[in-house]
Formats: C-alpha cells, structure tokens, sequence
C-alpha cells in the first residue's frame, strides 16, 4: 500500500501582509495599482492554480484592510469591539467604528452594508481599481456626512456608527473575524487541504453570530449604550442586510421603542414583502420619511418604474434608480450616494 505524509502534500501559499510586500501601492490618484507596472491594477489570475489566486487575494483584501483602518483612525471613528465590554482583542469580537464624539451628538448615521462584504468595504472592483479607495469604501461616506449639519438647530456634523453585518466568523489564528469567502482563504496545513472547520461554539462571536443577530445588537444594545437618548436616528442599508433591517423594524414591538428616535431610512438595493408588516407605524415612516434606490436604467435619482406584474416584492416607500451604470448591488450606493445624503440632510433639517 502506499501512503502520502502530510510533509509530501504541496505546502499552501503566502503572500506578504502589506500592500508593498504584494507588490502594489496607493497612487496620487487613490489608485491601488502595481509596483511593477504603475498603469495596472491588481492582478488576480497570477496563476491557473485557483488556490494561489485565492490566497493572494485573501492577503491583499486584508491588507486594504489595514489601509482602511489607519483611515478611519485619521477621520475620528474609534473602534469598538462586540459584545460591549470586550477587551481582550485575542478574544471572539467583532470590530465596528463609531465617531469619537458620539455622545455628544444630537443625530447619528448607522451605516449597515452588505452582509458579504469586508469591514468598511463598498466595492472591492472600485477601491481595487478604477475609483480609489476612498470611493470603493465608507471613507467617501464619512468625509460626505462631515459636510452636513445634524439639524436645524444644531450646526454640527451628525454622528457615525459603522456596523460589520459581513464578518460573521471569528478566526482565533487571525484574531479577527472573516467574510464567508474569507474563511475559505486562510491559511491551510498544504494548499490540497479541504477546507477549516468552523464550528459555532469555537468561531462565532457572542449575539453576533450573523448579521440578523448583529442588525438587533446594534438597535438594542450599541446605540442605547453609545448615543444620547434624544439623538435622532438615520439608517443607511444595502441590499440583503437592508432587507434583514426592514424585517426588524417591520415587528410591532421593535418600531414602538425605536419610533421616537428614527429619522430617516434609506434602502439600497433592498426588497422587502410590505404585506408582512406588523407596525402601521412603520408602514407611515416608510412612505413619508424613507427612500429606496435600485437598479434600473434610468437616470440616477429618477423615479424608477418598476415591474409590478410578478408578483414580486414592491417598496412602499419612494422608489429611486441608483443609474444604468450600477449592475450590480455593490455599486448601488456608490453611483447614488450624492443624492441618498442630500435627500438625508433635507429630511434631518426639517422642522417637525
């Protein structure tokens, strides 16, 4: 009989930690482009071996991550590690960003982005490529909201929570939690290897464990904690995690407690079945003090004629086209963010 050793398999790949180790760079553009050849963005076929592409790419995006972090360390938004209270960064938590000054602030904007995507990440095709990081993540976001004021009243600018809906799964090697696709692209003990066991018990953080759990821990448990009381409230969601959001919301229960502090909603990219839901309150907000922005090949910011005939799923509240260059769901709010936050800044200046 023959028998292969765990010493005969092909060991797994590794890449450099950093954006200079992997070859690329930020240009004066905002670009990520390559050491090499300064006129191209990442490459990721280096090889026709799949598992090398992957793990380059694993190692790239987490070193975007760290570009990202030092960013949203300069623009002010502490970090926060879940369950509150959380201390010991080697221990199961879940990283959001919120501005230093929360407490202080008389509205705050929850963004919640897609439940797939990396901490902070938009769109990996834009802050990887034609774009720049800032577009391709939240940081544009945040120098937007920095521009408004919180009110009519209050000259300030609003608040900030950054939510982490995407990374559900706690790495102990990594000491940081990873996507779906990211826990495919660890390390391994040889590039042949299956795949890591990811178990409950082991690799999920507490009353996080996905982003239904963490949408509720947000809403019930971070912003009683961090935000003043009489601070108004405006939530910016993207496609399925906007959908898990307007299921919350929707519940009698949910919408009597947070009515008095919800502002504003804006759904991107979202659909959700408005039969179900409980609260005619809600039912108010969603037509008077909501908006949606979808795919649609008009125009961005015209009114988006939808195809009713289905069936399907139709947003009670007014519904907007994100342009005819946003195929995708990633690029929803990239392409529609000027109008969503001009619509947003209206509402909150707006005299009850």
């Amino acid at each position: 009989m023959f028998r292969r050793k765990w010493s005969g398999l092909p060991a797994d790949p590794i890449f450099g930690s950093d954006l200079a180790e992997l070859g690329y760079f930020v240009n004066d553009e905002d670009e990520i482009r390559s050491l090499d050849d300064p006129d191209s963005y990442f490459k990721f076929f280096l090889t026709k071996n799949q598992r090398w592409n992957e793990r380059q790419r694993f190692c790239f995006n987490s070193a975007i991550g760290q570009v990202l972090r030092q960013r949203l360390d300069n623009e002010g938004l502490k970090k926060v590690m879940l369950p509150l209270g959380t201390t010991d960064p080697s221990q199961p938590n879940l990283e959001i960003r919120v501005s230093e000054d929360i407490d202080k602030k008389s509205r705050v904007v929850i963004f919640l982005g897609e439940n797939n995507q990396e901490f902070g990440v938009l769109a990996h095709r834009v802050l990887g490529g034609k774009g720049g990081v800032n577009k391709g993540s939240v940081i544009s976001l945040i120098q937007e909201l920095k521009k408004q004021q919180s009110s009519a009243k209050d000259a300030s600018p609003p608040g900030i929570i950054i939510a982490n809906p995407g990374e559900m799964s706690w790495w102990p090697e990594g000491k940081r939690t990873l996507t779906i696709a990211g826990r495919h692209a660890i390390p391994m003990s040889s590039a042949v290897q299956i795949g890591y066991h990811f178990t409950e018990k082991k690799h999920r953080v507490s009353e996080n464990r996905d982003s239904v759990e963490h949408i509720r821990y947000m809403l019930e448990k971070v912003v009683p904690a961090l935000v003043p009381e009489t601070a108004k409230l405006d939530i910016i969601t993207i496609s399925t995690t906007a959908e898990e959001v307007q299921e919350y919301l929707s519940k009698d229960e949910v919408w009597s407690k947070l009515e008095p502090r919800m502002n504003s909603l804006t759904i991107v990219g979202g659909w959700f079945d408005q039969s179900s839901v409980e609260s005619e309150g809600f039912k108010k907000f969603l037509i008077e003090r909501s908006q949606a922005y979808v795919q649609s090949g008009e125009d961005i910011g015209a009114l988006a004629a939808l195809d009713t005939t289905s069936g399907g799923a139709v947003n009670i509240c007014p519904t907007y086209s994100a342009g005819s260059e946003a195929l995708v769901s990633e690029l929803l709010f990239i392409h529609a963010m000027t109008p969503i936050l001009e619509w947003t800044q209206k509402i909150s200046l707006k005299e009850d």
